[in-house]
């Protein structure tokens, strides 16, 4: 069975998204990659310009400009809105290094960061990736400017300004590796799930899912489990930067691309079949301007769209997986 429909219109029919990070450059250069965000895509996270150091240069300074763009052209085609990230232990100005210098300071250059840039988008963003990437693969807590001036407390305190400057928006903890069960996602479910209990306003948890097609450790039900698991507790999830990287997979390309086929349809199946799923965001729009692609390699080919901005096989298995799900 074929739709003509987008997958995000597909998505949005078994009420979920179906979105993409988003890039200035690209967005305000390319016409192929701005049609075809428009047209395929549901939602938009803003990947790199809602970041620090590109968005708040100097202690007295916001540069708001090439995230109020893409929030406008998101905007201006009815598509939701992420934002990404508040709190981040990376991506950081180098002014942040020479004021915050202790607890004081840590605690006033970072609410005050959470909160301009909330607030600034109060009503246009409609989730925020509030913390990001707070923990070790080991389950211990990252080492960061914040944990070293604030301790672990920066998290719920972040949740909690994010809060005041935007009242309406969902507010998410986002990480990499907790769509399977480890070290990182016990540790990370424990803490979550107290400061939640505490009345901290965590809403959701973003589970990155960057997949190495060559890994065999990632199945759907791991995947489903963990989606589960946070439902119970009252967490929203969402499936926040997804790809598959292909080139540690000792395949013919054709056989490649079958297999990220198989895994994009198994994370968009185990979100369309667990309540807390919200949505899905895939971390790109075509491989030309992946990470992957840029730091790894160009034959990594993570995303639904290829080089030449042509619908890979993954594209139809999805769209496939969105239709199926309808019927049920």
């Amino acid at each position: 069975m074929k739709s003509n429909a987008s997958l995000g219109k597909n998505a949005e029919e078994t009420g979920h998204y179906l979105g993409a990070s988003v890039r200035w450059d690209p967005l305000t250069e390319n016409e192929k990659y701005e049609s075809l965000l428009v047209e395929e895509f549901s939602s938009v996270t803003v990947e790199n310009e809602m970041k620090m150091d590109a968005a708040h240069p100097a202690p007295e300074e916001y540069n708001f400009q090439k995230a109020d763009e893409i929030v406008q052209a998101a905007e201006q085609n009815n598509m939701k809105v992420r934002g990404h990230p508040l709190v981040w232990g990376e991506a950081l100005p180098e002014w942040v290094y020479e004021t915050v210098v202790d607890e004081q300071s840590a605690r006033k250059v970072l609410k005050d960061h959470v909160q301009t840039m909330a607030g600034h988008y109060r009503e246009r963003v409609n989730e925020w990736d509030v913390v990001n990437e707070a923990w070790n693969d080991d389950g211990s807590y990252r080492e960061t400017i914040w944990l070293e001036h604030i301790g672990p407390e920066y998290i719920p305190l972040a949740f909690e300004w994010a809060r005041e400057a935007a009242p309406e928006a969902k507010l998410y903890y986002n990480d990499y590796g907790n769509e399977m069960t480890n070290e990182k996602t016990e540790a990370m479910f424990a803490a979550l799930k107290r400061w939640k209990d505490e009345g901290v306003p965590i809403d959701g948890i973003g589970m990155q899912t960057h997949i190495d097609a060559a890994d065999p450790r990632f199945s759907k039900e791991k995947m489903q489990k963990n989606l589960r698991r946070w439902g119970a507790e009252g967490f929203e999830t969402a499936v926040t930067e997804l790809d598959v990287k292909l080139q540690n997979l000792d395949a013919s390309r054709e056989e490649r691309l079958e297999k990220q086929a198989d895994i994009y349809a198994d994370v968009t199946s185990a979100c369309m079949e667990e309540p807390s799923c919200k949505g899905l965001t895939v971390w790109g729009v075509g491989d030309t301007e992946s990470w992957v692609t840029e730091q790894e390699a160009a034959s990594g080919e993570p995303l639904l769209f290829d080089s030449s901005w042509k619908a890979k096989p993954a594209y139809e298995r999805i769209k496939r997986t969105f239709i199926f799900n309808q019927m049920l």
